[in-house]
């Protein structure tokens, strides 16, 4: 079940770290500090947006501080799989795209919102890419993950809290 795949991701994931061979794969410590609350800790550049490293990523991604602060959709795990791909041993050259459940409740709950302040859904966050994704993306991706016993909510995500 999903307890399952997230510990074998896990272990996965602890293995990327310490295995020698780990230093040629294209994996590297998530640095940007909106995803580092997030469930999976390694990426891959570039990212799904095109970002060549994650210090473009950050300059992409601060811009929507604001909007994930309202509250508007669990939005945040959809920023960090676009802008911090989810990068795994099984997925090293394919970083894991996000899961289409959670791009359309972020566009559903925000475009409303940038609406109102005469902003659109930015091109480059089209459906498309969501519409083709792994399993892994919609657990890592919960609002509600419980990883070793520390659950990240929304309420504390967004402030980047744990």
């Amino acid at each position: 079940g999903p307890r399952r795949m997230l510990c074998a991701l896990v272990a996965g994931s602890l293995w990327l770290r310490v295995s020698p061979w780990a230093q040629d794969a294209p994996c590297e410590a998530v640095h940007i500090p909106m995803c580092r609350p997030m469930p999976w800790n390694i990426t891959c550049m570039p990212n799904h947006l095109h970002h060549s490293t994650q210090e473009n990523a950050v300059l992409a991604i601060e811009q929507y501080e604001e909007l994930v602060g309202t509250g508007c959709s669990p939005v945040l795990p959809f920023l960090c799989t676009m802008h911090a791909s989810i990068c795994t041993a099984e997925f090293f050259y394919d970083p894991i795209k996000p899961c289409r459940s959670v791009c359309r409740r972020a566009r559903d709950g925000c475009e409303p919102i940038m609406r109102r302040y005469n902003h659109s859904w930015p091109e480059a966050w089209p459906a498309l890419p969501c519409s083709i994704s792994h399993p892994h993306a919609c657990h890592l991706s919960r609002p509600h993950l419980q990883i070793t016993g520390v659950e990240a909510s929304p309420s504390n995500t967004f402030r980047g809290q744990q």
